[in-house]
């Protein structure tokens, strides 16, 4: 049988009509909508029987007026077969500060890093992830950058943290802080040339430290 994106659909469908919530069909694309509990039988199925080998990425959606908030979206690529399918699964109820999806670890090992990068930035956690931390920001940081609830502008931030930020020692929130820049008035532009040096901003910066 020659497996395509449609009958990986077909056939998902059939061997596990428990864990299928809903199909999608959008510009030729397939997506499979799935139980968070079925996730990983479903993706060692996927892998060992129809050969998507390949995990593309995993990354996550906030949908923050529904309920359940995140989709969690994994990209799957058949080399073998030259087909693409999509999963998801939807989890975080009102008030859940960290939903949980089962880690795909080990079905495929490159999703450790996918992980840890939907964890850092959605705050989404994966039970049984091998090294579950965060990836990008500071390992104290207290809130999560891609929700859609996060300022776009930043926090207010004491120097000398030229163009990141700091953790504070209370999580923030957000509604109060929309109109904050991620910048105090001494800082830097975004593209102003870093040889101008604030010698009370950057920590290691100072002429006598910089390489010749």
């Amino acid at each position: 049988m020659v497996i395509t994106a449609v009958s990986t659909v077909e056939m998902v469908r059939a061997k596990f009509p428990q864990a299928v919530v809903e199909t999608v069909e959008f510009r030729d694309e397939q997506t499979i909508i799935l139980k968070p509990e079925n996730l990983v039988e479903v993706c060692n199925y996927l892998k060992k029987d129809l050969h998507y080998e390949f995990l593309e990425t995993v990354t996550a959606v906030d949908w923050p007026e529904r309920i359940p908030r995140f989709d969690v979206v994994y990209q799957l690529l058949s080399i073998q077969n030259r087909c693409f399918v999509r999963l998801k699964v939807r989890v975080g109820q009102r008030r859940e500060e960290h939903p949980a999806v089962p880690t795909v670890t080990a079905v495929w090992p490159g999703a450790n890093w996918y992980e840890r990068e939907v964890y850092d930035l959605f705050g989404i956690t994966f039970s049984g992830h091998p090294d579950l931390r965060r990836i990008m920001m500071p390992s104290d940081w207290t809130t999560h950058p891609l929700r859609k609830d996060y300022p776009l502008s930043g926090f207010d931030l004491p120097e000398p943290y030229w163009g990141g930020q700091v953790p504070y020692d209370t999580d923030p929130g957000v509604g109060q802080y929309y109109q904050q820049t991620l910048r105090t008035p001494e800082g830097r532009e975004l593209n102003e040339s870093r040889d101008k040096i604030n010698s009370g901003q950057e920590p290691g910066t100072l002429p006598d430290q910089q390489e010749s």
